[in-house]
This record gives structure tokens, C-alpha cells and sequence, in this order.
């Protein structure tokens, strides 16, 4: 099943659009999800790359295949679905 794409962003604050210095990334899940729950979603993520999750955006098929390499997408885990034991 395809699932909606969402764009995060994680950065220091405050959300800029257009501001370089943040990292994005494209996710799938069965409901868009505020920021604090992309913030759990996203936590070794977030750890990472530093800052905390800035916004989420729903975004087309066409624009996230455009922007972002979705050749594992089969293997990505999808927000709001129970991560298998």
C-alpha cells in the first residue's frame, strides 16, 4: 500500500523557509504528524543532525521522487503503523 509523503525538516529554529543550514527529509505515514510526533518518529534522526523538527509538510509523489532517493522506500519505516516485533 502507498502511503502519503511528508517532508520534515530538522534544524535549530527558527523554521526560515529557504534557510540552507536545515536538514530535510522525506518520510511516509497513514496520517501526517504534528512536529512532536515526527520529533519521536524521527529521534535518532533528530539526534543526528541536531535541533529539533521545524515543520511537516504533505508533499506529491512526483515531488518527493523528484527531490529524494526513494529506491529502499519499501524499506522505510511508515509513521503511524506499529513497527513489527
Amino acid at each position: 500500500m502507498k502511503y502519503p509523503y511528508y517532508e520534515v525538516c530538522i534544524g535549530p529554529g527558527p523554521f526560515l523557509p529557504g534557510d540552507d543550514s536545515n536538514f530535510w527529509m522525506c518520510i511516509h505515514g497513514v496520517r501526517q504528524p504534528t512536529q512532536e510526533e515526527a520529533e519521536q518518529f524521527l529521534a535518532e534522526d533528530v539526534k543526528t543532525h541536531g535541533g529539533k523538527v521545524l515543520a511537516v509538510h504533505p508533499i506529491s509523489a512526483e515531488e518527493a521522487s523528484a527531490f529524494y532517493d526513494l529506491s529502499a522506500e519499501e524499506k522505510w519505516p511508515v509513521f503511524g503503523e506499529e513497527a513489527a516485533p
